[in-house]
């Protein structure tokens, strides 16, 4: 076991009369090997003989986090804290599980709990983290607080005064983003390397780019190849007019993520003012083209949003997403004209735009269409049977407004007043 053998330590404990001490030793060999479930039923095993063993409900609740299930882990963190409420290992593992879940209201009022007893870094940590997920903007100014909180406290700790910095870069504060950094870099450390990533990001976003390219040049000596580096280095030489360094690290960028539509457009433009200028009119190219939905997407997006309009019952909207979506995105859809016209007629009774969706969508109809019939001589419902159903659709309408305007003209002419002689 010493020698992390877990192996032959198995085989050896296989031989020998099971005991709670051996079940532990079991457990920790099987963990080790990354066989998580058998390590699980050794530590239930122990449970059985003993439920007051509170290492095992913590080697149990490592077990189920590591199989992905949490409930369980919870529960067994929960065990473990209900036999020994000051147990802090436990209630921090219970807190990350929470945070884990996205739980961040438990998490907040765990945390407050747990700083009552410990007011270490890592615990003010957890309170923080759970504040940034359960506040809103409007009160970020409490996160704030409690991140400078560990900073006067623990002013070495460098993740406090990266989440302020994050925060303030954030809200476009970068003369405070700026402040904290430099903070930490006169008085700390010069060469941490995500203290630094925030300063430098803080100092092009401000346009101080000279600044800037000072700090990225430093970074990337140091090895940092991180999108947010290669990106922000790359808009600072932009910037500077710097185009062939531009070029370098965005074309990097670019194999980080291929489709960033900001990447595309400023790597286009720095390759148009060098010698790539056929790669800039593709990489741009490519940029309108993802910025642009394609019509399919568009074609799908209006379908759900008639659909949407139908079931709240708002169908004159209904009936405009459909011929937003035919007169934009489908064309080829003629269908869509038709069941306009069934909105307008059923549901909006509007006979005036009920005609003119079925005579637009007869106009359509293609020249010696024949209607198909099956082996029964049935016809087969299809583009065919509409047609013909909107056309005798159509000639009932019409001779409906035909009689309705004859007798409307007969009432008006019974109105008129006889001339006198």
């Amino acid at each position: 076991m010493a020698n992390y053998d877990y192996e032959t330590a198995l085989a050896l404990i296989e031989q020998e009369k099971p005991s709670i001490a051996l079940l532990y030793q079991k457990g920790k060999a099987l963990k080790g090997l990354g066989r998580n479930a058998e390590a699980l039923q050794a530590y239930q095993a122990i449970l059985r003989q003993d439920s007051l063993q509170l290492r095992s409900h913590i080697e149990a609740a490592e077990c189920y986090k590591a199989l992905a299930k949490y409930e369980q882990a919870l529960y067994s963190y929960r065990k473990a804290i209900l036999l020994d409420p000051q147990h802090k290992y436990a209630r921090m593992q219970y807190i990350n599980l929470l945070l884990a879940m996205k739980r961040y209201r438990e998490s907040l009022v765990e945390s407050e709990q747990l700083i009552q007893q410990d007011s270490s870094a890592y615990t003010l940590h957890l309170r923080a983290e759970s504040m940034e997920h359960c506040y809103t903007n409007a009160d970020v100014m409490k996160v704030i607080e409690a991140y400078q909180d560990i900073q006067n406290k623990y002013p070495d700790d460098y993740l406090s005064a990266a989440k302020l910095g994050n925060i303030y870069i954030a809200g476009q504060q970068y003369g405070e983003a700026i402040g904290i950094t430099e903070k930490y870099r006169s008085s700390i450390d010069t060469t941490n390397m995500v203290i630094n990533r925030i300063n430098a990001q803080a100092y092009c976003l401000s346009q101080d780019y000279p600044r800037a390219i000072e700090r990225y040049e430093k970074l990337l000596q140091q090895g940092d190849s991180t999108f947010q580096t290669l990106f922000y280095a790359g808009i600072s030489y932009y910037a500077s007019n710097r185009f062939y360094e531009v070029h370098d690290l965005l074309e990097k960028a670019l194999q980080e993520d291929p489709t960033n539509i900001n990447v595309l457009y400023y790597l286009g433009r720095a390759c148009a003012k060098t010698s790539w200028k056929k790669e800039g009119v593709e990489h741009l190219e490519k940029a309108i083209a993802l910025s642009i939905p394609s019509d399919s997407v568009m074609s799908r997006l209006y379908t759900g949003l008639a659909d949407c309009y139908k079931m709240a019952r708002r169908y004159k909207e209904q009936a405009d997403a459909l011929i937003t979506q035919y007169n934009e995105y489908d064309p080829d859809k003629h269908h869509l004209l038709y069941n306009a016209a069934f909105i307008y007629c059923y549901r909006l009774k509007d006979l005036e735009q009920t005609e003119k969706y079925l005579k637009a969508y007869l106009k359509t109809r293609p020249q010696n269409m024949t209607q198909e019939m099956d082996a029964d001589g049935n016809p087969i419902i299809g583009e065919n049977n509409r047609y013909n159903a909107a056309e005798v659709w159509l000639k009932d309408l019409q001779k409906q407004r035909k009689e309705e305007n004859f007798f409307k003209g007969q009432i008006d002419t019974a109105n008129i007043a006889p001339t006198a002689k």
